[in-house]
């Protein structure tokens, strides 16, 4: 079971947080079994402003290739910008 918190863009149509209780062995794994729950996300995580953390480890590389265990947590964290 992995423990997925969406951030306020991505609320209305994910809600707050998602528990994904089919096994999963790493974020792109992830990534398919949400969008089989909620039809069309995938495309909304596809999007650069979006990046994820596991566990509080914020990810830059190979962020699909990023294994899982039961018990984490993933976070949906979107990009910050400023001038």
């Amino acid at each position: 079971m992995v423990t997925v918190n969406f951030p306020a863009t991505l609320q209305p149509i994910a809600g707050a947080t998602r528990v994904v209780s089919e096994p999963v062995e790493n974020l792109g794994q992830l990534v398919t079994a949400l969008n089989r729950l909620l039809p069309g996300l995938a495309g909304e995580l596809d999007d650069p402003l979006y990046n994820f953390a596991v566990n509080g480890e914020l990810l830059l590389h190979n962020v699909d290739a990023r294994s899982l265990r039961d018990g984490d947590v993933v976070e949906i964290v979107p990009s910050m910008a400023g001038g």
